[in-house]
């Protein structure tokens, strides 16, 4: 199987499993910390930040796949 179309597959099962409770306690944390912080911000300071964020997903999204690759290549490894 190409390790393109297997990584794909991690992918979409990944994202459709649940979230565990750890999970959504740390999200919620997150999202009450990121409100208080929102709270004040003028309008050139949330393009600002959702420029950042943007970044951000965009940066998580590479990790993901650097893990998925090395999880494929470690398995195979062996």
């Amino acid at each position: 199987m190409d390790n393109k179309i297997l990584a794909e597959m991690i992918r979409e099962k990944y994202y459709e499993e649940k979230m565990s409770a750890e999970y959504k306690l740390q999200l919620n944390k997150v999202i009450e910390m990121e409100d208080k912080l929102l709270k004040n911000f003028s309008k050139d300071k949330w393009k600002e930040y959702l420029c950042l964020d943007r970044e951000k997903g965009q940066l998580h999204s590479i990790e993901v796949d650097q893990i998925i690759k090395f999880v494929i290549k470690f398995i195979i490894k062996d």
